[in-house]
């Protein structure tokens, strides 16, 4: 049986991304199982702030 990876993802609240949500994406990314060798990726705008951080994981 395989099973779907989790996706985990977090949208800054206001213009620029905070570190207390940096914390908050990297927390639920280590509770959903996620390792420090699992890489995440980001969505930017044209003018380069950030939209959106997802990583996918993948282990159990």
């Amino acid at each position: 049986m395989t099973t779907m990876p989790k996706k985990i993802e977090h949208a800054p609240a206001g213009k620029h991304l905070t570190l207390e949500e940096l914390a908050a994406f990297v927390a639920d990314a280590y509770a959903a199982g996620a390792h420090g060798d699992d890489v995440p990726t980001a969505r930017l705008s044209f003018s380069g702030r950030l939209q959106k951080l997802v990583v996918e994981v993948e282990h159990e």
